[in-house]
């Protein structure tokens, strides 16, 4: 590397340097420009603060000061009064709200009763007429077994009845047979039936006093 480059590099460092070092003076010394700004700023806010206070205290509120009061008095109580507004517009829909969620209960709980009650008006209904029905079954029932027990009884009297006189036509007829078997016993052997027939007849009509010829 030669002497002219050599040299060339180090002035363009140095160059550089100076540079980075008056940025950062220039940095530097803006923010102290800042902060004593601030400082004479404040000093002179305190400043002006004292003498308004001593003007005050010497000789009261200035005028704009007064309207610059009464104006943030008005403002106070505008605001107040805005706020009471509010809340009470706000007490008012929270109980308006309220009445109309109790209103809303109120016919809720009236709809359920009222629902429930019919419910119950329908299930006795319903239990009335199963009821109804079930008496209605029974006295069929009844009336149709005390019907089936007259007809069974109606049949066992007939029976009885039938078998009754069926009895008293045999005990007729072993009767007969029985007075039949006598008569033959007690009956002349040589007499015919036929004779004997006859001889019947001609009795009977002795009996009556009608023998032939006779008047």
């Amino acid at each position: 590397m030669g002497v002219l480059t050599e040299s060339m590099r180090l002035l363009r460092d140095e160059i550089v340097a100076a540079r980075n070092v008056r940025a950062t003076l220039r940095s530097e010394l803006a923010c102290q420009s800042d902060q004593r700004r601030t400082r004479v700023s404040t000093l002179c806010a305190g400043f002006a603060a004292d003498r308004a206070g001593a003007r005050r205290a010497w000789f009261g509120p200035t005028p704009a000061e007064r309207q610059l009061a009464e104006k943030r008095r008005q403002q106070k109580l505008a605001e107040e009064a805005k706020a009471k507004a509010e809340a009470e517009r706000k007490h008012k829909l929270a109980e308006e709200a309220k009445a109309k969620a109790e209103a809303e209960r109120q016919l809720k709980l009236a709809g359920e009763a009222k629902a429930k009650a019919e419910a119950e008006r329908q299930h006795k209904l319903a239990e009335e007429a199963k009821a109804k029905a079930e008496a209605e079954r029974q006295h069929k029932l009844a009336e149709e077994a005390k019907a089936k027990a007259e007809a069974e009884r109606q049949h066992k009297l007939a029976e009885e009845a039938k078998a009754k006189a069926e009895a008293e036509r045999q005990l007729k007829l072993v009767g007969e047979a029985k007075a039949a078997v006598e008569q033959q016993k007690h009956s002349p052997a040589k007499v015919t039936p036929a004779a004997h027939a006859s001889h019947k007849t001609h009795k009977g009509t002795k009996k009556h006093g009608s023998w032939p010829g006779e008047k």
